[in-house]
């Protein structure tokens, strides 16, 4: 079947079909790719301030070498031919607005984005495996979280109606250069809104970028998430488009992080987790529209995989007896949450390993906590853990940017260019080992 007579993929009732035939998706994200997570790439900061970074050591040219060399270097064909072993049917491919927006410049749009995302599309079409693009970046930030690339802690989006039309006007241009492709099952309009205040406001947005690509393309389905990191569908009103349907996100131990103790009994945990879910599905019920576990997954260890694993079928256990598409959180990082990652001899884990001894998410996450009690304590009043949870995320951003000065810098002042040039081909297939465990697992699903 030629590109040109291939059916989309499109929303029935409360299912996903293709050609009239029912489709469940599963999948990975392809996380740290075109848009750089500290944690799980191993290196402190936001994407922006990693990227300035290697810009102040090596010079701005080098810099913009050694992040394509990293692009293209992520993903190969060999990755594609290990994916559909998997019989896995769908990637996530998150990216950052700047590749296609200039802050300076953001009515004109440029070409790289493209670049790097039909190089991924383009493998996806050939091994037939469906991509969904994900704009997990946008201007300002749409929560408080590194991941989103902001460098206040706060979502800004949601207060200038300029950074969402930005936005709105990116997602048309995007729409038209893909309404023809087949391959890309969905768009998936922006990653996990948090802090929102004003419904209105959130409503209004999703309004309006679908009336955008709808001007150019009435065939892709169409993504929502809701507040709360997808969590939170309470603020969301029905859209009158066909072809939308909701995504939410399945990270159940956020909340109640006892979960994933071994003293917990299995059957308590697949309550909890049951009942978390449940919560979740409650947007499909309301508006009778097919629902997408866009993110679900864990942190692994080598020394607990075995029980991990039990966690991660637990949670795809769910998606499975409840008819949920999904999507596990990564494909590939530096042996965080990857199913892949570079060995321990690779050039990447031994610097990233370095820094591991005086840097990670989870020693800030801790200390961004503590310091905001600290400064409440110390010029005011002891505050609330509701009052905190903002706060600290705009602590973390102060954070992150002394990492990357006194931890990051540092380590890349010591590395001669043609070594850091080389670090990416960490990241190839051959250089690259692979969860056994999970592959089996997700194999049980697909080749059901």
């Amino acid at each position: 079947m030629t590109i040109a007579n291939r059916p989309f993929v499109q929303i029935s009732g409360e299912d996903f079909t293709v050609g009239g035939e029912k489709i469940l998706f599963r999948g990975f994200g392809l996380g740290s790719w075109m848009n750089l997570e500290h944690f799980m790439i191993g290196l402190p900061g936001t994407d922006t301030m990693i990227k300035q970074a290697f810009a102040e050591v090596y010079g701005k040219a080098r810099a913009e070498q050694f992040f394509d060399r990293f692009l293209l270097e992520f993903m190969s064909e060999r990755d594609f031919v290990f994916l559909k072993k998997l019989g896995v049917n769908h990637l996530r491919l998150p990216f950052n607005y700047k590749y296609f927006i200039d802050d300076q410049h953001p009515g004109a749009y440029k070409k790289e984005g493209f670049n790097y995302l039909d190089h991924i599309v383009s493998l996806c079409e050939k091994y037939e495996i469906y991509a969904i693009l994900d704009l997990h970046s946008v201007p300002g930030g749409q929560n408080p979280d590194w991941h989103c690339d902001t460098a206040s802690g706060l979502p800004l989006f949601w207060e200038y109606g300029a950074l969402r039309d930005t936005v709105i006007g990116l997602w048309g241009h995007i729409a038209a250069y893909y309404k023809d492709q087949p391959w890309i099952a969905a768009y998936d309009i922006v990653n996990e809104p948090s802090l929102v205040k004003d419904a209105e406001v959130f409503n209004d947005f999703y309004r309006k970028v679908i009336t955008e690509i709808r001007k150019v393309d009435g065939k892709h389905i169409i993504f929502v998430e809701g507040n709360a990191f997808t969590t939170d569908f309470s603020m969301i009103e029905p859209v009158d488009d066909p072809q939308v349907a909701y995504e939410f996100h399945f990270y159940p131990f956020v909340a109640d992080p006892a979960v994933l103790t071994h003293e917990m009994p299995r059957s308590r945990r697949k309550e909890i987790f049951a009942a978390a879910f449940q919560e979740l599905l409650a947007i499909r019920d309301k508006y009778k529209r097919p629902v997408w576990c866009g993110e679900l997954g864990l942190v692994f260890d080598q020394e607990d995989i075995d029980y991990q694993m039990e966690i991660i079928e637990d949670m795809l256990d769910l998606c499975e007896q409840n008819d949920v598409s999904w999507a596990l959180w990564t494909y590939k990082d530096a042996a965080t949450m990857g199913i892949v990652y570079p060995g321990e001899d690779t050039p990447w884990r031994k610097l990233t390993g370095e820094i591991k001894l005086e840097w990670n998410q989870h020693k800030e996450q801790e200390k961004g906590e503590a310091l905001v009690d600290y400064m409440a304590a110390t010029y005011f009043k002891p505050i609330s853990a509701a009052e905190r949870y903002p706060l600290q995320f705009r602590m973390r951003t102060i954070m992150q940017a002394i990492a990357v000065e006194q931890i990051l810098k540092p380590r890349l002042n010591n590395l001669p260019w043609e070594e850091a040039f080389a670090l990416p081909a960490s990241f190839r297939w051959e250089n690259c080992k692979h969860w056994s465990e999970l592959e089996t697992l997700v194999r049980s699903y697909t080749q059901k």
